[in-house]
């Protein structure tokens, strides 16, 4: 075989084991933000929105989530991880996972919807929040 060949042989099945490996599982998106988010929490955020090639017309909203993060971590603290808190299903392709992240000050709400229109999930809406201990203090109430 030659190495032309060979060296092509090897680009296509790279292309072809990414494609394979894309999203195929609801919790692919959240697994593979929070491995980017332990090194650069913005280029995690970046990753879940090129998970839908329509957000690229959402630019504006995505950085605007992007610079009220950036904003937020000076002023809360160190990270410690993070914990499922809910996971809801409507059907089978589209679902809301809610994860609390674990910093110094304060929890931190990441809620990721996702879509599932075909093949492979993809980021229907993500935002994060820090109302979570409101919404606890709420439910303590109606129980």
């Amino acid at each position: 075989m030659s190495p032309k060949l060979i060296l092509a042989s090897i680009i296509a099945f790279s292309f072809f084991s990414l494609n394979l490996h894309a999203q195929k599982s609801k919790t692919d998106i959240p697994e593979e933000f929070f491995r980017i988010y332990e090194s650069d929490p913005l280029k995690a955020i970046d990753y879940v929105f090129s998970t839908n090639t329509w957000m690229e017309r959402n630019i504006d909203g995505v950085e605007n989530l992007k610079n009220k993060y950036k904003d937020l971590l000076p002023l809360i603290g160190e990270y410690y991880g993070y914990e499922k808190i809910t996971e809801k299903n409507v059907g089978e392709n589209l679902v809301l996972m809610s994860y609390l992240l674990k910093f110094d000050r304060q929890p931190i709400r990441f809620t990721f919807i996702m879509y599932r229109p075909d093949k492979n999930w993809q980021i229907q809406n993500f935002n994060f929040d820090d109302i979570i201990d409101d919404e606890l203090e709420e439910s303590a109430k109606q129980d």
